[in-house]
């Protein structure tokens, strides 16, 4: 099973495929939360539904192959970008889904894509999307997103004011994009309207790292590089062609953007399973 996004001159093919499991690959949610239950003095109450009902589709993937890298980041530009009103279309080769639905990236949901990149692993990228059926999308804007590529085979490097620390061991990535600003309202008709907004998407990268070598002064790197307080610049996350991109601004997010670990037994080891970072203007 299959499933396509189309906007504007942009088509991505998503396989939907999960592991043994059972896992679903495609989730279809139904419900009405504008309806109004009206209590009375009879024993079942009464209601009102005047508004639309909300539609969300649930779709978990893998790109593979050597077009994976690319395919992801298309994905990513589609769902991060504002176009001024011209929608996503989806489509999914199985007959209980109809064809060319208008969708959204799921409404008011910060991640409403994340991407996986696991260690260990070549050409390969999890996919986890979000999305909300709507009737129209109304645009205030053209915001088109364009995650910067390069060529290479990393490592991936964070730097900032001359010091650079290099993460090239047991590396995961998991990027998160969404439009969280944008919402979708009540509507008549049977679907809601989406209300792209000019305000600025969500865009986060979450590391996480293993440090074998020279741990103790890769941390020390790592804290005064983060800690103070930063330009207006951010810092550099420069992914050196690996997983097909490159350079990029950030800061980092939340009240624990970086911990480090220190296990039982393991002396000279630490481990960072968490580095959160989201993208701002170069």
């Amino acid at each position: 099973m299959i499933a396509t996004l189309s906007r504007l001159n942009t088509t991505v093919t998503i396989p939907l495929v999960s592991d043994t499991s059972g896992t679903p690959v495609v989730v279809r949610g139904l419900g009405k939360p504008a309806l109004s239950i009206k209590n009375t003095g009879s024993l079942d109450p009464r209601f009102v539904d005047q508004f639309s009902g909300l539609e969300q589709y649930t779709l978990s993937g893998r790109f593979v192959g050597q077009s994976a890298h690319q395919d992801a980041i298309q994905l990513a530009d589609i769902v991060k970008s504002n176009a001024a009103g011209d929608p996503i279309i989806l489509n999914i080769d199985s007959d209980e889904f109809d064809t060319n639905i208008t969708v959204a990236p799921g409404a008011g949901q910060q991640g409403a894509l994340k991407l996986t990149y696991e260690p260990g692993t070549k050409n390969v990228v999890g996919v986890d999307l979000a999305l909300t059926r709507v009737g129209q999308t109304d645009g205030e804007d053209t915001q088109i997103a364009s995650t910067p590529t390069a060529s290479g085979a990393g490592p991936i490097e964070l730097s900032r004011d001359g010091t650079t620390v290099e993460l090239s061991k047991d590396i995961a990535v998991e990027r998160s994009v969404g439009r969280p600003s944008s919402v979708t309202r009540q509507s008549v008709d049977l679907h809601p309207t989406y209300l792209d907004k000019a305000k600025s998407a969500y865009d986060v990268f979450e590391l996480r790292a293993q440090f074998t070598q020279n741990a103790v002064s890769t941390i020390n790197d790592l804290v005064d590089m983060l800690q103070p307080k930063l330009d207006r610049t951010g810092v550099i996350l420069n992914f050196n062609g690996l997983y097909g991109m490159g350079e990029m601004n950030v800061v980092p997010i939340g009240s624990e953007a970086i911990r480090f670990t220190r296990n039982a037994g393991q002396r000279g080891i630490s481990v960072t399973p968490k580095i959160s970072l989201r993208r701002i203007q170069a």
